[in-house]
């Protein structure tokens, strides 16, 4: 249980810092980073190198302007459900996927946001990336 409650603690630290950088803004897209619910890193040295590359690849997308934010929700919540508003206790998982972080990227376009995410050291350890562009609803 210890180490992916570091992973996740030195992950929430790395979006947080290099989230910090503003860039012109061509596009944005959100990575969505799943991991299986019942996750379990081999040992601690697969979480010492896997830290490590997260480590290049956040600061590589910071120095490339290419992170806009990120986010990792934790482990507690509710989910509210349907015309009954069905509470459920705990996060919403689906085929046995959670979310882990959640990084919104600038990049040029689609194929840029793929190449971004296909480097994501989530990957290393079985975990998945969807990207999805978004658009800011809120204004400026």
């Amino acid at each position: 249980m210890k180490k992916p409650l570091l992973l996740a603690a030195f992950l929430f630290t790395c979006i947080t810092s290099f989230a910090q950088q503003k860039t012109e803004v061509k596009s944005q897209f959100l990575l969505i980073i799943r991991f299986k619910t019942d996750f379990k890193p081999a040992t601690d040295t697969t979480v010492s190198v896997n830290i490590k590359h997260w480590q290049a690849y956040m600061g590589g997308l910071a120095q490339s302007g290419k992170i806009a934010g990120g986010y990792r929700p934790s482990g507690d919540g509710v989910t509210i459900s349907g015309a009954q508003k069905t509470l459920t206790n705990g996060p919403y998982t689906a085929n046995n996927d959670l979310i882990s972080s959640v990084l919104i990227i600038n990049a040029d376009d689609l194929n840029d946001a793929k190449a971004i995410a296909a480097k994501c050291p989530a990957l290393e350890l079985g975990g998945s990336v969807e990207v999805r562009p978004i658009m800011n609803t809120a204004g400026k």
